[in-house]
C-alpha cells in the first residue's frame, strides 16, 4: 500500500499490459545448446517512453536476453511490458520526472515482468531457470547518474 500512496500524489497509473512477447527456439540443436549456455546469456534492459493525448505517457519495459558470441545456436526471448501513467504533480522537476520514468515505475512493474519470463522459460523446458538476481531500477538509475556526473 505505500507504493499505491507514493505514486498517488506525483502519478497515477492507468493501465499496464503486456505488450510483446517474443520467444524462439529455432531447432532442438538451439535448445540443447541455449539449455548448457543459458547462464551465460546477458539480460539487457531497454526502456522508453512516448508522449499519449490528454497528459498521458507510455513506458516501455522491455527485456531483452543475448546469446554470447560463441553460442552458435542461439534461443531468442524478449518481452515488452507498457505502462500508461499520467503525471498528477505539476510542481515536478524535470529530474524528478526522469526518475519516476527510470526507476519508480519499472521497479514497481520488474516482478511482473521478470516473472512471466521467467514463467515462459520454464514451461518452454527449461526448468531451472531463474534470474541470476532481481533487477533494481532504482540501482541502475543511480549508477547511470554516477557515470553521467563522473565524465562531465
Amino acid at each position: 500500500m505505500k507504493e499505491k500512496n507514493k505514486e498517488s500524489s506525483r502519478y497515477q497509473i492507468i493501465a499496464n499490459y503486456v505488450k510483446d512477447l517474443s520467444f524462439e527456439i529455432p531447432s532442438p540443436d538451439c535448445f540443447v545448446d541455449a539449455a548448457q549456455n543459458l547462464g551465460k546469456y546477458e539480460t539487457k534492459v531497454d526502456i522508453s517512453n512516448k508522449p499519449l493525448k490528454n497528459g498521458m505517457l507510455e513506458l516501455n519495459l522491455k527485456l531483452i536476453f543475448e546469446a554470447p558470441k560463441e553460442v552458435l545456436n542461439k534461443i531468442h526471448a524478449e518481452a515488452c511490458l507498457a505502462v500508461v501513467f499520467k503525471v498528477t504533480d505539476t510542481e515536478l522537476k524535470a529530474e524528478e520526472i526522469k526518475r519516476i520514468i527510470l526507476a519508480e515505475i519499472p521497479d514497481l512493474y520488474a516482478k511482473k515482468l521478470t516473472d512471466l519470463i521467467t514463467e515462459l522459460f520454464q514451461k518452454s523446458g527449461f526448468k531451472e531457470f531463474k534470474f541470476k538476481k532481481e533487477i533494481n531500477f532504482d540501482e541502475l538509475y543511480k549508477q547511470q547518474s554516477a557515470n553521467l556526473t563522473q565524465k562531465h
